[in-house]
């Protein structure tokens, strides 16, 4: 008896909590009268039976579709047994039918409408066939069919409209210009159409099949035009009849190419497109029919001719090419990522007279991305450096991308190579591979000033214009920047990451003594004192020693030469830190080497001399090198 109890309580704890779990879903929304919607009992048990509070308003089916009789609230409920589940929802009225019209008109016209229900809103069911206003003003914008809605509430009534018209599509030709006496048809997608010339004297078309035909020189518009209720549409197309070939020039470009050389492009300075260029002799040289770029093949000379064909027969113009060995220097602008913009190439030789470096020669090189090829025809025997930029002495500071670079991979002048050149003799593959900034960003700012003026008879020293100042990451041995000393001789270098620097003013003909061991930290994150002197005589630029300027010494070494200019005997005179070996070394001024020892410095204060009797008269470089020392100057022997 105990069991069947327990049996008893727990069938009516499980119907009790069933009857506590099931919902209608949706348990809210809303409908327009005439219309309806589902609702489902969450249960999905079935069994129960659906009701509405108002069967005015709105009916439920025995599977649960509510359909809305008119405009009001309802309640709908599902019963199952004595628990029900119910939901409320809203019927709105359909607005009253839409009035006015027509329903047919032409593309291009408006038909108004109006409905007797305010407060609605227009909207048209294809804006492409026609658009509708906010008062009901629809204007047909091409042929088709719509549907026009105008909505209260949710609640919409519509009425359908037809735009009639007719669209002609673009016409079709394979040219836009003909001889006079010459022929084309012409052809357009859309049928039923008629042809027509605004211009009969210069050219007549066939109404019906787009013949096209050439009366005399000039230009005239044909039209297409497609007929209809709603009137006409025209698709039109501007010809041109010509009598003669047109204009050829002179040939614009170099008459004389090399051997191994390059190639050169010749124009037509006319300007006259579609032409047809050739060679005479393309054993000597060939040229590109179509863009007049000449290849050399052999010694010797061939007549290059551009020429025109039209409707007054052909048409020439030529010049003689010669093709010769080359004896220049030439090579090629190497980016290692690509660069596009214009790139300029310097060739340096050394002036006796003033004892200076200086360009004698410049180009825009060729080319795109990365590589640009330059070529400097028959220069005269002498020692050359070629310096290639993408940017002149006016730019600002240069912390990525590439930067002015020596032959072959230098950024100082005294490092570079020297092409040592005879007249007659090709120095190719003279290649630049341009240095870059690696400056990534970072909080790190460096600056300073740059006077000269020593020595100009000036009262007082005055800025350094248009310096090159390099900032160097010594901890990685890269170039991190470059920048120029503005009219008042000030540089500044910022977003430097921390790290150990060193800033070297580059100018060519003078030797510098860098600023170095410049550390930028968390604690100190900016250097502004890096000031230096550069000197007119000696040729020389140094760090800024005058007492009270806060700097940052490179060593307590030091090395001097003296006297100079020299006769012979130099003198050599060092303060050193430690006993260490050092590297003396004298080039002349195209970089070769010329006298090379090595001077045992004792620590402390010394001097040693050596003799250089059997150098000739002129311009040297000297330098001095060790694990603490970086002395460059120039040196002048005079006997």
């Amino acid at each position: 008896m105990k069991h069947f109890s327990l049996f008893i309580l727990a069938i009516l704890f499980s119907v009790a909590s069933f009857a506590q779990v099931f919902s209608i879903e949706p348990s809210t929304g809303g409908m327009c009268v005439g219309s309806g919607m589902w609702v489902t009992d969450s249960s999905s048990s079935g069994g129960g039976v659906w009701s509405s509070s108002n069967t005015l308003v709105a009916t439920v089916s025995t599977g649960g579709y509510i359909s809305g009789v008119a405009p009001g609230t309802v309640t709908i409920s599902y019963t199952i047994g004595s628990t029900s589940a119910t939901g409320i929802y809203t019927v709105g009225a359909v607005p009253a039918s839409i009035t006015g019209g027509p329903t047919t008109f032409c593309m291009g016209t408006t038909a108004t409408f109006s409905d007797a229900t305010p407060g609605g809103n227009w909207s048209s069911g294809d804006t492409y066939v026609a658009t509708v206003s906010a008062t009901g003003v629809v204007t047909g914008m091409n042929p088709g069919g719509v549907a026009i809605y105008y909505t209260v509430s949710g609640c919409s009534v519509q009425i359908y409209d037809t735009v009639t018209g007719s669209t002609v599509s673009s016409i079709d030709s394979s040219t836009t210009s003909i001889c006079v006496g010459s022929s084309t048809t012409l052809t357009d997608a859309t049928v039923g159409g008629v042809w027509s010339s605004s211009n009969l004297a210069v050219g007549t078309v066939n109404p019906a099949t787009g013949v096209f035909t050439g009366i005399a020189a000039g230009t005239t518009s044909i039209s297409y035009t497609i007929s209809g209720g709603c009137g006409s549409t025209s698709a039109e197309l501007l010809m041109t009849v010509s009598n003669t070939t047109g204009p050829v020039g002179t040939i614009s470009g170099a008459t004389h190419l090399y051997l191994g050389g390059g190639t050169i492009t010749l124009y037509d300075v006319s300007g006259t497109g579609g032409g047809t260029w050739s060679s005479s002799n393309p054993a000597i040289a060939t040229v590109n029919p179509s863009d007049g770029t000449v290849t050399a093949v052999s010694i010797g000379t061939t007549s290059i001719t551009y020429s025109i064909t039209g409707c007054g027969g052909p048409a020439y113009t030529s010049q003689i090419d010669t093709v010769e060995n080359f004896g220049g220097i030439s090579g090629n602008v190497l980016f290692s990522t690509p660069y596009y913009g214009n790139v300029k190439v310097w060739l340096i030789t050394y002036n006796t007279t003033t004892m200076d470096l200086e360009a004698v020669d410049s180009q825009y090189a060729s080319g795109s991305g990365g590589s640009y090829y330059y070529q400097f025809d028959n220069p005269a025997s002498d020692s050359f450096r070629v310096k290639a930029g993408v940017t002149d002495d006016s730019a600002g500071v240069i912390t990525s991308g590439p930067i002015p670079t020596y032959h072959d991979s230098s950024f100082y002048w005294y490092s570079a190579n020297v092409i040592a050149h005879a007249i007659g003799i090709a120095d190719i593959n003279e290649n630049i591979y341009m240095l870059y900034g690696t400056t990534t960003g970072g909080p790190g700012f460096i600056s300073g000033n740059v006077t000269t003026g020593a020595n100009r008879s000036t009262s007082s020293t005055i800025p350094a214009v248009g310096l090159h100042m390099v900032v160097l990451n010594t901890s990685t041995g890269s170039i991190a920047g470059m920048a120029f000393t503005n009219s008042s001789g000030n540089y500044t270098f910022s977003n430097l990451p921390y790290g150990t620097y060193m800033v070297f003013p580059d100018s060519v003909n003078y030797m510098t003594t860098p600023y170095s061991n410049i550390i930028l930290s968390a604690s100190t994150p900016s250097f502004s004192t890096a000031t230096f002197v550069q000197h007119t005589i000696s040729k020389t630029i140094t760090p800024e020693t005058t007492t009270g300027v806060s700097q940052v010494i490179p060593s307590v070494s030091s090395v001097s030469a003296f006297p100079n200019p020299t006769s012979g005997k130099l003198t050599i005179q060092w303060t050193e830190k430690t006993t260490e070996k050092s590297t003396l070394m004298i080039t002349d001024i195209t970089g070769r080497e010329v006298y090379k020892s090595v001077i045992n410095m004792n620590q402390g204060a010394g001097m040693t001399s050596i003799d250089l009797s059997a150098l000739t008269n002129g311009l040297y470089m000297i330098s001095v090198k060790s694990a603490s020392l970086n002395y460059n100057n120039k040196l002048e022997i005079a006997h």
